[in-house]
C-alpha cells in the first residue's frame, strides 16, 4: 500500500498545479458558461484518475513524479518538483528531518511510509461513510414529500431547494414557496440537471475523499460546487 499511496501523493501534487491554473482562468473567464468551468475542473479530475503522464516542455506540470520511489530508502530524501526554488527550500528540510541517523538501519521516512497510508485509508473511508450516512438520512427525511409535478416534490423538512438522485433526479422544494419564485427555482435546478451537475458533484466528492490530504483538492471541490 505504500507504493500506491506514494503514487496518489504524486498525482495530487501534479494535479495541484492544474488546480492553480483553473483558479487563475476562473478570474479571466468570470462570465464564461458554467459548462466550460465544469470542463476545466474535469481536466483536473482526469489528471487525478490517470496515473500516466506525458511530459512536455509545454506542460503545465513541472514534474510528473515529484516524489521518487527511492525517497523512502535514500540516505538524503529529496523531491523533484520541477521548480528549482521549491526544491532548494524543501530538500534541506527533508534531509534534516527524514534522513537516517548514523548507525540506524531505518530512516524516519520509512516509518512515516508505514503509517501515513493507513491514516489516508481511514480518512477516505470516513468521508465516504459519512457521505453515505447523510444521504440516507436525507432520503428518510424527505420520504413523506408530496409530489408537485413530474420530478418535483415538496416537503416540510426542506428549507432550501435542492436536487437529490442521479438516475432519476428529483427537485425538492419547501412548502409555501411563492409561485413566481418556484418558477425561477425550478428553471435553475433543471439547468443543473441538464448539465449533469449531480454527477459532477458525486465524482468530485469521490475524488476529494481519495485525495483529502491535499488542501487544493478541497479548494477545487468548493469551486466545482459553486
Amino acid at each position: 500500500m505504500e507504493a500506491m499511496f506514494l503514487q496518489l501523493v504524486n498525482l495530487s501534487m501534479t494535479a495541484g498545479w492544474l488546480v492553480l491554473a483553473v483558479l487563475a482562468l476562473r478570474l479571466l473567464l468570470r462570465r464564461a458558461p458554467k459548462s466550460i468551468l465544469c470542463a476545466m475542473w474535469g481536466l483536473v479530475g482526469l489528471r487525478l484518475l490517470c496515473p500516466v503522464s506525458i511530459e512536455s516542455p509545454l506542460s503545465l506540470v513541472p514534474s510528473a513524479q515529484p516524489l521518487p520511489r527511492e525517497i523512502l530508502t535514500a540516505a538524503q530524501p529529496e523531491i523533484y518538483s520541477g521548480v528549482a526554488v521549491i526544491d532548494r527550500v524543501v530538500n534541506p528540510v527533508l534531509t534534516n528531518t527524514l534522513a537516517a541517523a548514523p548507525g540506524e538501519s531505518v530512516n524516519p521516512a520509512q516509518v512515516l511510509a508505514g503509517v501515513l497510508p493507513w491514516i489516508w485509508l481511514l480518512g477516505m473511508v470516513g468521508m465516504l461513510g459519512y457521505a453515505l450516512f447523510t444521504t440516507l438520512r436525507l432520503r428518510r427525511r424527505v420520504s413523506t414529500a408530496v409530489r408537485l409535478e413530474q420530478g418535483v416534490k415538496q416537503s416540510e423538512y426542506v428549507k432550501t431547494p435542492f436536487v437529490l438522485g442521479l438516475i432519476h433526479p428529483t427537485i425538492y422544494l419547501p412548502f409555501h414557496m411563492e409561485s413566481a419564485d418556484a418558477v425561477h427555482v425550478l428553471a435553475h435546478e433543471r439547468a443543473h440537471i441538464r448539465r449533469g451537475d449531480p454527477w459532477w458533484k458525486v465524482l468530485g466528492f469521490v475524488l476529494l475523499a481519495i485525495y483529502w490530504f491535499h488542501p487544493l483538492m478541497w479548494v477545487a471541490y468548493f469551486f466545482l460546487c459553486r
